[in-house]
């Protein structure tokens, strides 16, 4: 910092840096633990914020060194601002696109399809991560779950499902996405093994969305 700046500046902006990467590093912890919470647009906040800040910085040295005639010096801070400039980009470019995203697969009718996932029990040794719905005009809702046995979950729900009158497609029994059907419902678990989860879904099809069951609104990452 200049020697005329605010004495409170540099304590500020370390103080703003320091709380950024806090935030930062939070989320990147919750994403790596595959957390429900709007984590991915606090990363892509905390970025925008930090590129703005150091984009400040950067652009304030370059200024200085112009008006000290020190223009060679001057050039080699702007031109170091075009890391941030860029990461300003993608910040921008990922929370809209989050937003887009968003307004598009939260318009699922889960009011029948809800009870019956959430009524459903849940293997030994998993845990909840996320229930989210399906996209709009469909009635898919699906839950993403965290298991310590993959191998256990498709035996375990073959076994609860089959003796409570739901029917397993046995073409889809060899595939990594194991089907069951009920009356109007279908009902599949995914397995994501890298993730060491797995996920599950209820769908009760639209006949107008060409009959088939609708995609989970979100896969098991």
């Amino acid at each position: 910092m200049a020697s005329g700046d605010h004495p409170l500046l540099v304590p500020a902006v370390s103080a703003g840096y320091a709380a950024i990467f806090a935030a930062g590093w939070l989320a990147i912890d919750q994403l790596a633990e595959y957390m429900p919470g709007p984590w991915f647009n606090l990363l892509a906040a905390s970025v925008l914020v930090l590129s703005l800040m150091t984009l400040a910085l950067l652009l304030g040295a370059a200024w200085r060194r112009h008006r000290e005639g020190l223009d060679r010096r001057g050039l080699f801070w702007a031109a170091t601002a075009v890391v941030p400039v860029l990461l300003v980009a993608l910040a921008v470019f990922s929370l809209v696109e989050s937003a887009r995203t968003a307004s598009v697969i939260s318009g699922a009718d889960v009011r029948l399809t809800r009870p019956l996932i959430e009524s459903l029990p849940q293997p030994p040794g998993t845990k909840l991560l996320d229930e989210q719905p399906g996209l709009a005009d469909t009635e898919t809702i699906s839950e993403d779950l965290t298991a310590q046995d993959l191998n256990s979950i498709v035996p375990f729900y073959e076994a609860y499902l089959v003796n409570h009158g739901w029917v397993e497609d046995k073409v889809s029994a060899t595939t990594s996405i194991v089907r069951f059907t009920k009356g109007e419902y279908v009902l599949s678990v995914a397995i994501d093994p890298p993730s060491s989860g797995y996920t599950l879904t209820v769908d009760r099809p639209n006949p107008s969305l060409l009959g088939s069951p609708s995609t989970s609104a979100s896969p098991t990452q």
